[in-house]
């Protein structure tokens, strides 16, 4: 677009991956001068909106509601400001006044409503696009994956004529997110090997190595160690503690700990899934030394710490190291005993016979946390010898889950048990009366082991349950 004379010309450019700045030029017969300033979006999102985006934003707006002349690259500024703020609204309102478009003002818009799960409105955009890039192919996966979609993401991800590597871990990361698909992941990462169109990058490694451990392939984790190796790929502390997770989970604990000593650094995500193998693994004096090794080093345990090492005390039976766990999370560390805590305590006692001493921990329960920590309770209660804690916990269970046919069995089973057949009457007509179907399945049992990591945004929880029925 020509500029007219006496007019100031506004656009906006980029000089860093975070900032950006706002160019105002004077081109007049008189005064060729131009300002930047700079913004920084992070800022303008972090302020309070009155402050910033008002000032900023707001300020580039009155721009072009005072007529000044505008080019391309100021109606993409003005809209991807908007969407950066959040105001799609306001963004495709520009957008649909442009009076021409590029594929930057396509993909701007089609990401903003990826950015607030619009998928309809932004598969609209997206195949009216007359021209579409490997961001724009890229941005759609993207938001499908956000929802998990993975038929939609699947078939867009066929359709791209060019991939890069970020087409590739897109669906690579998806797949790995899907329980049922994980397998998927093992087969997209060798179709990316043997084309070749792209080479594997870190987080494409730690996608086929959570893969690896959720399957168990320690074969395939191993070829992607080689693989990391003689290719000479950094080993950040991402990649290596997926690698070391790997390890642990298909119990190959010496090559994990290997992993986990050549670690320049170590944070408490390398330290929990050091912890996580050797408990899960039964080498519950390992997982504890472990712990010990961690607090020496100085790095600061989290819930999670806590939960492998009491899953650790729970399989071995170990219930004086439990309490200790369980004290010094509380005592020293502050941290509030969650669901996965409490139930590894119940599980632990319940084994070695002690399970009066869980009174103490039913006054610590949240109403929260409650429903599930009785169920880990619920499991002991089926033998003559804790019939009366059974009453009193199924009792108990009913009116935190009224509507949870479980407890209701459970409790229908103990009267029978002690020939209270009026009771079990009573429970059956209860049972009618509020709608419950006595096939519901409800656990009451549950196991958990807890393990998770903090950069790759993966975590594992381990559920395994037994209905009752009468």
């Amino acid at each position: 677009m020509k500029n007219v004379e006496g007019k100031m010309r506004w656009s906006h450019g980029t000089y860093g991956q975070e900032n950006s700045y706002f160019r105002f030029k004077k081109q007049s017969s008189f005064d060729h001068s131009e300002i930047l300033v700079p913004v920084n979006w992070n800022d303008v999102q972090q302020c309070q909106p009155r402050r910033g985006f008002t000032q900023i934003i707001g300020s580039a707006r009155e721009v072009f509601d005072d007529g000044f002349v505008l080019d391309l690259v100021s109606w993409n500024s003005m809209i991807d400001g908007y969407v950066k703020n959040g105001q799609v609204g306001v963004a495709r309102g520009l957008f649909d006044e442009m009076p021409h478009r590029d594929t930057f003002s396509w993909n701007s818009i089609i990401a903003g409503y990826v950015g607030v799960g619009k998928m309809e409105l932004a598969r609209e955009l997206f195949e009216k696009m007359p021209f579409r890039d490997v961001v724009s192919w890229n941005c759609m996966i993207d938001g499908y994956a956000r929802i998990e979609n993975v038929s939609e993401a699947r078939k867009l991800f066929d359709r791209m004529p060019a991939r890069n590597v970020v087409s590739w871990n897109t669906m690579l990361a998806l797949y790995v997110r899907s329980k049922k698909y994980v397998t998927q992941a093992l087969i997209l990462f060798d179709r990316m090997m043997e084309r070749g169109e792209v080479r594997p990058n870190s987080a494409s490694l730690v996608s086929i190595l959570t893969a690896c451990a959720k399957l168990g392939r320690l074969d395939k984790g191993l070829w992607v160690h080689s693989f990391i190796e003689n290719n000479k790929i950094k080993c950040d502390t991402l990649l290596s503690t997926a690698l070391l997770t790997m390890y642990a989970k298909c119990g190959a604990m010496d090559l994990a700990r290997d992993v986990f000593n050549n670690m320049p650094d170590k944070n408490v995500v390398s330290w929990n899934s050091m912890i996580m193998g050797y408990g899960v693994h039964g080498l519950v004096e390992k997982a504890l030394d472990m712990f010990i090794n961690m607090e020496k080093s100085g790095q600061t345990p989290n819930a999670a710490t806590f939960v492998s090492c009491l899953s650790a005390c729970k399989h071995a039976g170990k219930v004086l190291e439990g309490w200790w766990c369980f004290d010094i999370m509380c005592r020293v560390y502050e941290i509030e005993p969650k669901v996965e805590h409490f139930g590894c305590m119940f599980h632990l006692l319940n084994q070695v016979g002690l399970m009066e001493h869980s009174d103490g921990l039913k006054s610590e329960m949240s109403a929260e946390g409650g429903s599930t920590l009785w169920r880990a309770l619920l499991s002991t209660c089926r033998t003559p010898s804790n019939l009366e804690l059974g009453e009193v916990v199924a009792t108990w269970l009913i009116d935190l889950e009224p509507m949870d046919v479980g407890p209701y069995l459970l409790l229908s089973y103990i009267y029978s048990l002690k020939g209270k057949w009026g009771e079990v009457e009573s429970i059956r007509k209860l049972i009618k009366d509020r709608g419950l179907s006595e096939r519901s399945e409800s656990p009451h049992r549950r196991t958990m082991v807890y393990s998770m990591l903090m950069e790759l945004g993966v975590q594992l929880k381990l559920s395994c349950g037994n209905s009752i029925g009468v």
